[in-house]
């Protein structure tokens, strides 16, 4: 229990607390534009082979992770510091993938690296090329855009495919079977990690296309000077 405790006090803090805290200051030195890198996993759901999920605009964020948590406490408190001369950009990105990429793509990363076979099983997620990434902030600071947005590649992407491509790029040798795959279906909804791995979680499409305005706030947040202690109450 202690344990959970300091890691919730530090989820708060580097996920909400510091974000705030720096775009506040941000604001008060005449910055006109803060990006906040959110995630896709405010809307707590991993997606799974008996139960795939198509996050749309009408999808209400629900984590279930501290991180999760932390991320969305950030973006509501985020949100306070909007005006006429202040403008908030939120991206809520799939998962991240490329050089130097890291998170659950590293877990691809030695899949393609260490396995001599690997399911090819058929699902679909959206992803996002890090390089993908980069030019879309980039246009977000031309632009100067204030919203929520969920950038993501043109096409959803397979695990199999993305093991696939990171084998052919390393010049490992994996062989790829459907023998696994009654498996893997009989294991959905049992073992969360086969879900995770295999299921479908995917942004409907257009969602990439538009973004979701913030309302101008009357007032932004007090945030505290550092002190973990005094960590506000965003939610």
């Amino acid at each position: 229990k202690k344990l959970t405790n300091q890691l919730r006090d530090s989820y708060a803090y580097v996920n909400t607390v510091l974000p705030v805290e720096i775009a506040n200051r941000a604001k008060t030195a005449g910055a006109s534009q803060f990006i906040f890198l959110s995630t896709m996993g405010v809307y707590g759901e991993n997606g799974g082979i008996k139960r795939p999920v198509l996050i749309t605009a009408a999808t209400l964020p629900s984590p279930n992770t501290l991180y999760g948590k932390s991320k969305l406490d950030a973006e509501q408190a985020l949100t306070f510091l909007v005006s006429n001369r202040f403008a908030l950009a939120i991206l809520r990105p799939p998962m991240v993938y490329g050089q130097g990429a890291k998170g659950n793509y590293q877990g691809l990363v030695k899949a393609a690296k260490l396995l001599p076979v690997f399911p090819d099983f058929d699902n679909q997620r959206s992803m996002l090329h890090i390089d993908g990434l980069s030019a879309f902030v980039k246009k977000l600071i031309d632009d100067q855009a204030s919203g929520l947005f969920f950038p993501q590649d043109e096409r959803y992407l397979s695990t199999t495919q993305m093991v696939r491509d990171l084998a052919r790029d390393m010049g490992t040798k994996v062989r790829f079977t459907r023998m696994f795959n009654p498996f893997l279906r009989l294991l959905s909804g049992r073992v969360g990690l086969v879900d995770k791995v295999f299921g479908d979680l995917k942004y409907e499409q257009t969602m990439a296309l538009a973004s979701t305005s913030f309302p101008i706030q009357a007032s932004a947040p007090v945030i505290p000077d550092g002190n973990e202690a005094e960590q506000p109450k965003v939610r």
